[in-house]
């Protein structure tokens, strides 16, 4: 629960009681934020990883689930996974010849639908 300290309220004064709304308030507004109804489920994306340095395996990274702005979910999610590869590409040139990026390969990509095993 949160707290607003101030050092002029007391228990049961005015400033007190304001604080105990407003603790009240944000909780309930963080609870409706997180809330995972009201959009479908296939507008979700996860991005995905092949384990480093074998390029083998299926590792989440993130899952994409902005319910107000879910129509921005797969691009972002792909805008995310392309970066991700241009940095392991880029790294990679860097490390040329030194264990264990001599011979790494990694893939990121998207799928709908939160991680499953």
């Amino acid at each position: 629960m949160l707290f607003f300290y101030n050092r002029y309220s007391t228990p049961f004064g005015t400033k007190a009681i304001t604080n105990v709304f407003l603790a009240i308030l944000l909780g309930s507004i963080s609870l409706t934020a997180c809330s995972d109804k009201g959009y479908p489920e296939s507008d979700v994306y996860t991005l995905y990883s092949t384990e480093f340095p074998t390029g083998w395996g299926r590792v989440p990274i993130a899952t994409f689930d902005v319910a107000s702005m879910h129509e921005l979910n797969q691009p972002m999610c792909q805008e995310a996974a392309d970066l991700y590869q241009a940095d392991f590409e880029k790294s990679k040139i860097q490390n040329i010849g030194v264990d264990p990026w001599k011979n790494a390969k990694a893939r990121h990509w998207c799928e709908k639908g939160r991680y499953k095993k």
